[in-house]
């Protein structure tokens, strides 16, 4: 890369990867990287000056969204245009950082007090991922990640292994096969299947859920 970062976010958009923020000093002219897998270079993005720690950042419908404090930029690199957001917005209230994954343009997250949701861009409102018959309920002090895996939602989680005297956990896994309704103002998930799919050491964290196509 150009310049030197610690813990940026990364996106890909259109076969080119973003690299955003963790530089320690950060200016309009680096702020934000891109890489063109064709050329094999690196190229700055001029951009209003951002903060040096993004905490989210996703990919919606075309626009690199990145959070930080209490707002954030968003970039559209079709347009090459910036755009501020201010203030606490009800997209960064119902954002939890550390769970969630964009499937067909939709941003998905989880919280363990409210479950699954889904963003509506149109309503700048959260909304109930509904259905999920049989999905069982995530253990609050495990963590949840979510990942595309093909146009479908898949969630993994962990819960203690009782049979082990609790030394060791279970990542469980479930797939989820998403429906909009009535008009694309709801979104259903069906639950595919889910089951435990590996054991782990009871030290086991997770850092990212991530499908890949081999």
């Amino acid at each position: 890369m150009c310049v030197e970062r610690e813990y940026p976010a990364a996106n890909v958009f259109d076969g080119r990867i973003y690299v955003t923020g963790g530089c320690k000093e950060s200016d309009s002219s680096n702020w934000m990287e891109v890489y063109d897998p064709e050329t094999g270079i690196w190229e700055c993005v001029l951009s209003p000056e951002g903060n040096s720690r993004v905490h989210k950042s996703a990919v919606i419908d075309g626009t690199i969204y990145n959070m930080f404090g209490n707002g954030g930029l968003a970039y559209k690199p079709k347009e090459d245009k910036w755009e501020t957001i201010g203030g606490i917005t009800y997209l960064d209230l119902g954002w939890p950082w550390l769970s969630y994954c964009v499937v067909d343009n939709v941003l998905y997250c989880c919280c363990n007090s409210d479950g699954l949701k889904w963003y509506d861009s149109k309503r700048c409102y959260w909304m109930d991922l509904k259905g999920l018959k049989g999905l069982p309920k995530f253990a609050g002090y495990g963590c949840v990640k979510l990942a595309d895996y093909g146009g479908k939602l898949a969630v993994f989680w962990t819960k203690y292994f009782r049979a082990s005297g609790y030394k060791k956990k279970r990542i469980w896994c479930a797939v989820i096969v998403l429906e909009r309704r009535n008009n694309d103002e709801e979104i259903w998930g069906n639950v595919e299947w889910f089951d435990p799919v590996l054991t782990v050491p009871n030290g086991f964290h997770f850092v990212r859920a991530l499908a890949a196509t081999v």
